[in-house]
Parts: structure tokens; C-alpha cells; sequence
């Protein structure tokens, strides 16, 4: 496949507006100088966890509220666009010269297209329709436009091939991870001074860090699948895709320096980079812009593909319902699923023998491509392994997390199961190679861990400014649990704290003599703990019932390393392709835990799908 460099052109929020608007409220009193009606009117956009709803209070021609009505955002991380995006919509009159918040893209997006919708309404106008597509002859159909949608579009494209991308939401974006970028050869490398990294040494990683995961678990290879293949077709290409998206597009990197993940085992060779998500959002926008330009590309937004066309055993298209209930097929030769993961489905979730969860999926990332591929035939592989981080705390019956306990950051706490009994060292190795040790225990039996400490422990993390939930540097939510009871307890006794707990209370107590007794010997003679280690004095002791918060699904459907979803028997389901978490890092990389590869791989992976797509669909 050819990939032709070409210029980037057009602004990227061009793409970013939602069609998803609500009616007005509230009276009118005709048209000001500035064109707006006074009143209240409401809109709605796509963020992160779901619609943000926004209303607009008109008074004198002039914008003089504008007021969050709901949202499903994580708190915390969204706070900053709540806090900046509203005020500012206020002091410019509208939305126009209105940034995006650094690390709250999604959330920027929703709220100012909420305000976009809410601002047509304010003028005298309707609420926009979703259009239907006007490409009625496409060669490749991507489903999903996240990172790894936007770059198959884009690949296909270059290519040659006319696309329509749908997407469900009423931006472009998708579930962008954390910003790290990882591969190998690329020009960062060589400028560093790093010359000798191969794709055989990155592949020699993932064989590696596989071998420990089936030393620490007691399992074999023959116990979970991973096609070796893909991962090794990820290791020669990676390095190019890195280069794409950041030489060839223009996307920043934090450092140019390669480095090795802290959390995880060291790579044999640095090739991990600190990066900009919201820059990889702005290029791919602006890149795919191009082709929207130039007809070779139409975007659907707010359109979701319910089912595949099939005509025989190949795929020919898809199904679609758009937010106004309009239902469209639409055919093409090749179709890509570019839908996430399915860290939001809790049917699928739980399907898999994963209880007390919650998540920082976004609301859409509810599987639907996974229920596409096995419409047509596409056999689903290691949907029992995903990545979770420890410490959740479930507060209610929302999927979305919106608490957690940083349980790397903090000495003295000990963790122990529903028996009152520990399982671990809880602070593992000081270079946290046994980080992945450490929160694979949330991923057994029914999840939950309960995190203990007592009063003097409480005092001395408020004296040092150390907030046990995250970003609780009042102490609020804190106080806000104790008194809710839900996840968190306290007693004046051992026996007390654990029944509230709901664990063991005679084991609990066994539990802490025992404890004390390694911590006066500064040595603890059942898991090896040696550091921060300290005797429960009594007072008033506290639980934490906490659950693992799911980040990325790492199952998908099996492919090959045409980008092709094969069947049960290994074969490429005619005119199927996938890309992006879809695709499972487990079946790519084993069950290995290295950053970087999520995004790099939905580069990898997009470039591989919309090549490959072009290919079939202009030649057949």
C-alpha cells in the first residue's frame, strides 16, 4: 500500500460540533442588536461519559449564564472545562476563539457544542436534524472515529478509496489514551543516539514480560492466546507510525527523548514517549479534514451501525440508526470497525467473569463492534483479560468511577481480603516492577479488596498533605464516605470497623497482631514487605472497601495480519476489517503490560485496516 505525504490543512473543531439539541424555555422579548432572543435555551453535546447538557440564560440580547444541567463526567478530571469552558462562554458572548482545556479535550468538545446547539435555538432557529450521508457509493465504511477510526479513513484515502466514516456521538475523538508513544527505529531514537533498537528486541519484550505474567500467575502459554504474529508485525511498524503521526503530521511529543515506563518492568531498549493526546486529535482532524475536502472522505456523526449487511459470509455494509431515530443502510466493499473497547458494557463485562467494577471507559465504548464481528463470524479471543487499576471506589450504582485511592502512594495501609487475612506485599518493589503483581489480586474472585489504617496513620497523611482519595486535598469526600457508609467505615475496635466492613472480624484482628509483630521486626515474614511499615496503635480504625477501575479492554476479535477479522477457522471474513482497541492488546501483545502500544497500536492497526480495505475494495 502507497501512503502519500501530503499537507495538512483545516481546523479540526470543525468536526467536533454536536446535532444533538433539545427545545427552549422560558419567555422571549424579541431580537437584541447581537441577534439573540432573551429566554433560557438548552443543548446538548457529546463529552466523555455521555451528552452534557448546557442552558444559555439570554437577558438584554446578552449571554449572562451559562449553566451545567447534567453530565456524566469523571470528577476530577473534567472539573477544569467545567470551571473555565461555562465562564468563558460568558465573557466572549458565544463560543468563537474558545479553546479546548488542556487534558479535558472530550469534555471541552461537549460543553461548546452544547452551547453551539443551545446558541442556534437562542437566535430563532431549529433544532438541526442529522443529516444522512451523501457519499451513496463509498469503497470503505470506518465505524468509529477515534484515533484509530480517523487513521484508517485517512490510510484509505491516501490509497485511493472513498470513505464514509460513521460515527455515534456528535464528535470525532474516540477514547484517546494517556498520550504515550511507543516504537522502535524511529527518527527520536536516532537523534538520542539510539541506533542499534530493533523490532526483533521489542518482540524479545513482549516474550519477556508474557513469561513473567505466566510465572506469576502459574499458568502456561498454551493457557491464553496470543498471535505472536501481530505482535511482531506491531514491533516492525511501530516505529514508522510513530514517525507518521509525529514528523509527518506534527504532533508533539513531551520530550524527545525515548524512556522506559516506571510502572512496568524495563524495557531491554528505551522507546517510550511522553505525549500530547489533544495534539494527536488536532493533526488527525486536521489531516482528514484534507480529504473531507477534497470528497474522498464524508463523516456521519451521531449515527450509530447496529448491524453488518452480509451477502453470503462477506461483509457489505451496515445498518445505521441516527439520534433523530432515522434508520439508513449503507452498502460499501470493505468495512473497518474502529468501535473501542467495551469497558462501559457491563453485559459484556460481566459476561466474562468480571464482578464489582467500575470504570473510566467512556460511555460509549459499550462493545459494539465485538457484537458486529461475531454476527459475522469473527471469533472473540481473551475477553477475560483486561487492564484495571486498583483502588476504585464504587459509590454508587454509576459504572462511571468517581473516586479512588491511589494505592501505590501511600505507606503504612495494608490490604486484606473478605476473610480479614493478607494476600500481598502491599507496596511491592520500590521500582514497581510488581505493580502488575499487585493489582492482578483485583482481578480474582469477585474483585474486592478492603484497604485498612487507623487514626494515627489518618493524621500523620493529613500532616504530611497526603489526601488518601485522590485529589481530596480538604479531606471532603473523606468525611463525605465516612458519613455515606458505603465504602467506607470506621469503628473503635478492630471487631467493629469489620462488621460494618462486612469481613472477617476474629481473622481481621488475628490479622493486625500479627502485622504489628512484623512491624516492630521491620521485617514481614509472610510476603517480604521491609519498607514504610507501621503498628496499628488502635483509636479509631477505618475500611475501605475498594473495586479495580477498568481502563482498556485487552480481548477482541481475532484477525490476521492483513487487518482481516478471521472465523474459527482462521479465515478472513470477506470484506471485514478491524483497528484500534477492538483489536485486543492481548491477542497482539500476550498478557504484557507496556506503555504505549495502545496508541500506537490504533495508528499500526489504522494504517494496516484502511490499506488493506483500500486494496480489496478497488480491486474488487
Amino acid at each position: 500500500m502507497k501512503h502519500n505525504k501530503r499537507l495538512t490543512a483545516l481546523l479540526a473543531g470543525l468536526l467536533a460540533v454536536s446535532m444533538l439539541f433539545s427545545g427552549c424555555s422560558g419567555t422571549t422579548s424579541g431580537t437584541s442588536d447581537t441577534g439573540l432572543i432573551d429566554g433560557t435555551y438548552e443543548g446538548t453535546g457529546a463529552g466523555y461519559g455521555g451528552n452534557i447538557k448546557l442552558a444559555l440564560t439570554v437577558e438584554g440580547g446578552k449571554i449572562t449564564k451559562a449553566e451545567v444541567l447534567e453530565h456524566s463526567e469523571t470528577e476530577g478530571v473534567s472539573d477544569p472545562a467545567f470551571e473555565q469552558i461555562p465562564a468563558a462562554i460568558v465573557e466572549k458572548q458565544g463560543t468563537e476563539g474558545i479553546e479546548t482545556v488542556a487534558g479535558c479535550t472530550r469534555s471541552s468538545e461537549g460543553l461548546l457544542a452544547a452551547a453551539e446547539a443551545a446558541l442556534v435555538l437562542a437566535k430563532g432557529g431549529e433544532a438541526a436534524k442529522v443529516p444522512t450521508a451523501t457519499m451513496t457509493d463509498p469503497d470503505v465504511i470506518v465505524v468509529g472515529g477515534g484515533m484509530a477510526g480517523m487513521t484508517s479513513a485517512i490510510t484509505a484515502a491516501e490509497d485511493g478509496a472513498k470513505v464514509l466514516l460513521v460515527e455515534k456521538t456528535g464528535t470525532l475523538g474516540g477514547t484517546m489514551g494517556g498520550g504515550t508513544l511507543s516504537g522502535t527505529g524511529t527518527k527520536m531514537q536516532i537523534e538520542s543516539g539510539i541506533t542499534d533498537d530493533t523490532p526483533e528486541k521489542f518482540f524479545d519484550d513482549f516474550v519477556r514480560l508474557n513469561a513473567g505474567y505466566q510465572e506469576r500467575e502459574g499458568v502456561s502459554a498454551d493457557d491464553y492466546y496470543w498471535n505472536q504474529s501481530l505482535g511482531m508485525y506491531y514491533a516492525q511498524h511501530s516505529g514508522e507510525c510513530v514517525d507518521w503521526i509525529v514528523e509527518d503530521l506534527g504532533a508533539t511529543v513531551k520530550d524527545r527523548t525515548p524512556s522506559q515506563p516506571t510502572l512496568y518492568e524495563p524495557l531491554n531498549t528505551p522507546r517510550v514517549w511522553s505525549g500530547d493526546r489533544s495534539s494527536y486529535d488536532k493533526v488527525l482532524k486536521a489531516e482528514l479534514q484534507k480529504y473531507i475536502d477534497s470528497g474522498m472522505v464524508e463523516v456521519l456523526l451521531n449515527t450509530k451501525a447496529d448491524e453488518l449487511i452480509m451477502d453470503g459470509e462477506a461483509v457489505v455494509g451496515i445498518k445505521t440508526t441516527n439520534t433523530d431515530g432515522v434508520q439508513m443502510d449503507y452498502k460499501a466493499k470493505a468495512t473497518i470497525l474502529c468501535t473501542g473497547g467495551y469497558g462501559y458494557s457491563e453485559e459484556l463485562v460481566k459476561k466474562y467473569n468480571f464482578q464489582n467494577f467500575t470504570t473510566t471507559a467512556p460511555s460509549f465504548a459499550t462493545g459494539d463492534g465485538f457484537f458486529m464481528a461475531e454476527q459475522a463470524g469473527g471469533v472473540l479471543k481473551n475477553m477475560d483479560f483486561l487492564t484495571a487499576y486498583a483502588g476504585g471506589l464504587k459509590v454508587d450504582d454509576s459504572l462511571t468511577k468517581k473516586l479512588s485511592i491511589r494505592v501505590k502512594d501511600f505507606p503504612y495501609i495494608i490490604f486484606v481480603n473478605e476473610n480479614g487475612e493478607r494476600f500481598v506485599d502491599e507496596l511491592g518493589n520500590e521500582d514497581g516492577s510488581s505493580y502488575d503483581e499487585i493489582t492482578s489480586w483485583w482481578k480474582k474472585g469477585d474483585n474486592r479488596v478492603w484497604i485498612m489504617l487507623d487514626q494515627a496513620m489518618v493524621d500523620d497523611l493529613k500532616a504530611q498533605n497526603k489526601p488518601i482519595i485522590s485529589g481530596d486535598t480538604e479531606w471532603k469526600n473523606f468525611d463525605e464516605q465516612l458519613a455515606n457508609g458505603t465504602v467506607l467505615w470506621s469503628g473503635s475496635t478492630i471487631a467493629e470497623v469489620a462488621e460494618k466492613a462486612g469481613i472477617n472480624g476474629e481473622n481481621l484482628e488475628k490479622t493486625i497482631e500479627k502485622y504489628n509483630e512484623y512491624a516492630k521486626n521491620g521485617y514481614d515474614e509472610e510476603f517480604g514487605r521491609t519498607r514504610l511499615m507501621k503498628e496499628f496503635t488502635g483509636g479509631t480504625y477505618y475500611i475501605f472497601e475498594t473495586t479495580p477501575y477498568i481502563m482498556i479492554t485487552a480481548g477482541g476479535p481475532d484477525m490476521n495480519d492483513k487487518g482481516q477479522v478471521v472465523n474459527a477457522n482462521g479465515e478472513a471474513i470477506p470484506g471485514l476489517y478491524q483497528a484500534g482497541e477492538i483489536v485486543g492488546m492481548a491477542n497482539a501483545f500476550g498478557r504484557t503490560t507496556i506503555g504505549g502500544v495502545g496508541n500506537t497500536g490504533c495508528l499500526v492497526w489504522g494504517r494496516l485496516a484502511g490499506g488493506s480495505a483500500a486494496e480489496y475494495a478497488l480491486e474488487a
